[in-house]
């Protein structure tokens, strides 16, 4: 399938791989997709600065969305007990390795290094934009396409992202169905 897509797309896909490794994923989600399309130039990140997002606001709203558990209050405690203040080394791994660094410890990816395989709603996501190409009677799968698989599947981290950012995604979705049949 990556045949069909156009240059710019393939290399939204490879910022989107790089997006999860930075994360500590080993699964490439549609909240991925995202910040590859928002970083690469198109028809999706025109639409998407359009709607007032940037690639900055978007990864910081993720960190805020993570699946990860909040540091567990009793985990503090016990660490306390035999002379630990985990307080103290959070700031002291900040200081030396950047903010969230203890955090995004217990995050990495297990199996292969480097290897990052989409999540089932990332792969819909895809099989959508062919569909989307399909239609449209476009011969490259694009970013705009990508974008509109992701909002047309109904259900994903990128939508609550989205969601969390205020954007209207019915609007988003116009845009760049507006952007894309400028094209043809």
């Amino acid at each position: 399938m990556f045949e069909r897509f156009q240059h710019n797309t393939r290399r939204a896909v490879v910022r989107a791989r790089n997006e999860a490794i930075r994360a500590g994923q080993s699964q490439l989600g549609c909240e991925h997709l995202l910040l590859g399309l928002l970083a690469e130039p198109g028809p999706a990140a025109a639409a998407m600065t359009a709607a007032g997002l940037d690639v900055a606001a978007l990864r910081e709203q993720l960190s805020h969305h993570d699946d990860q558990p909040e540091p567990d209050r009793l985990d503090a405690d016990a660490l306390a007990s035999v002379g630990i203040d985990l307080d103290q080394v959070r700031r002291a791994a900040d200081a030396a390795f950047g903010p969230g660094a203890l955090d995004r410890a217990g995050r990495r990816p297990t199996g292969r290094p480097g290897r990052v395989r989409l999540t089932p709603e990332a792969s819909q996501a895809l099989g959508l934009a062919r569909q989307a190409v399909s239609v449209s009677g476009h011969r490259e799968i694009t970013g705009g396409h990508v974008l509109l698989g992701i909002i047309d599947q109904g259900r994903n981290r990128a939508l609550g992202l989205l969601d969390a950012c205020a954007v209207d995604t019915a609007g988003l979705r116009a845009d760049v169905l507006s952007r894309l049949s400028a094209v043809t």
